[in-house]
């Protein structure tokens, strides 16, 4: 594949931060593992730009394990210590799995005791908004039940999340629509519905936006990879078949 072939999603870097900010430790790893392979795609064969993508990824991910409770002195010290090892690899796999290593770590080093009361507020926000997003309640409606000013919730929750909440609710959605849309054959209407929004057309621009395709053509997109993937693994099995006969 050529570099730049390979669409950049610009969602998963503030996620992979988050999985990191709340001890995730499988789903980031998950997500740095997509991260590590649009970066390979994207920079061609020259390691010293992939390495230089690598350590703006961690840094993302620093600021998550800040987040998290992480102490700030150790992370700052263990970060450079990170970055002068990265600088001496000189390969992608060795880099890949110092990535992987470092994200391990940072993991280890979130204290949820250690947020103070707006992080655990901003954290039961997003955590309730992924658990119900048909059924979510505003920004004003959080900040009056918690009698703070919405403001001020406003800007904290844009500072802890990494992006503001309408666009934090759009990017649940739309990961609950990707779900809906791979798990079942309901219309784009009902799927609207089923993420809490009552116009159809306002879910498809936000789908594409967040997706960069409608839903519609997601799903389409879904459907012809399928029997591509089924055949690899035929042809994965047959290989096997033919080396245990020789």
């Amino acid at each position: 594949m050529k570099p730049n072939t390979v669409r950049y999603r610009w969602e998963l870097l503030p996620r992979l931060a988050s999985e990191v900010e709340f001890a995730r430790k499988a789903a980031a790893h998950r997500d740095l593992s997509e991260l590590l392979t649009i970066v390979a795609h994207q920079s061609g064969h020259d390691l010293t730009l992939r390495k230089m993508r690598c350590a703006q990824i961690m840094s993302a991910c620093v600021r998550g394990a800040r987040l998290g409770g992480g102490p700030s002195a150790v992370l700052l010290a263990e970060h450079i210590e990170f970055l002068r090892d990265l600088s001496r690899l000189g390969s992608w796999p060795a880099v890949k799995r110092a990535m992987r290593r470092y994200v391990e770590r940072l993991v280890l080093r979130v204290r949820p005791s250690g947020r103070g009361r707006m992080a655990r507020i901003v954290a039961s926000i997003r955590d309730e908004l992924k658990a119900t997003p048909a059924e979510t309640r505003s920004l004003a409606q959080y900040a009056a039940e918690l009698e703070i000013s919405a403001g001020h919730l406003s800007r904290t929750f844009a500072a802890i999340a990494g992006r503001p909440f309408r666009e934090e609710l759009r990017r649940i959605r739309c990961e609950a629509a990707r779900r809906i849309l791979l798990e079942t054959q309901a219309k784009v209407g009902v799927v609207a519905g089923m993420v809490g929004l009552r116009s159809a057309s306002q879910f498809v621009a936000d789908f594409r936006t967040q997706t960069g395709v409608t839903p519609g053509q997601f799903r389409r997109m879904a459907i012809r990879n399928k029997p591509r993937r089924r055949a690899s693994r035929r042809e994965g099995g047959k290989a096997k078949a033919r080396s245990h006969a020789l």
